[in-house]
């Protein structure tokens, strides 16, 4: 009997979680089940498989579960600034930004 792709895609989640927080084994799998069963919902399962899955585990367990290490969170926080400023310097030319047109 071999494992499907979804069970893979689960375990790889599970892991991803429990690597980033503090958590147990059925907690972080629980939580892995609902994601992948959610991305495959709303996509299939070939896009569920092509989700940055570690952006989204941090973005949305990361306001609630325990974070693993204090740096990790940081860092992550800091990204999310630095892109949403990114975004905002793009789409208002007042703030220094604007597109730009070739």
């Amino acid at each position: 009997m071999s494992t499907s792709p979804s069970a893979h895609l689960v375990a790889y989640v599970q892991r991803l979680i429990q690597e980033t927080f503090e958590v147990s084994e059925a907690e972080a799998k629980d939580r892995a089940a609902g994601f992948v069963a959610l991305a495959e919902g709303l996509g299939t399962p070939g896009t569920a498989a092509e989700m940055d899955w570690l952006y989204r585990v941090r973005k949305d367990l990361g306001r609630t579960l325990k974070w693993r290490s204090e740096t990790v969170k940081l860092e992550f926080e800091t990204a999310q600034k630095q892109a949403v400023k990114a975004y905002e310097l793009l789409i208002d030319p007042n703030k220094g930004g604007g597109w730009i047109s070739i």
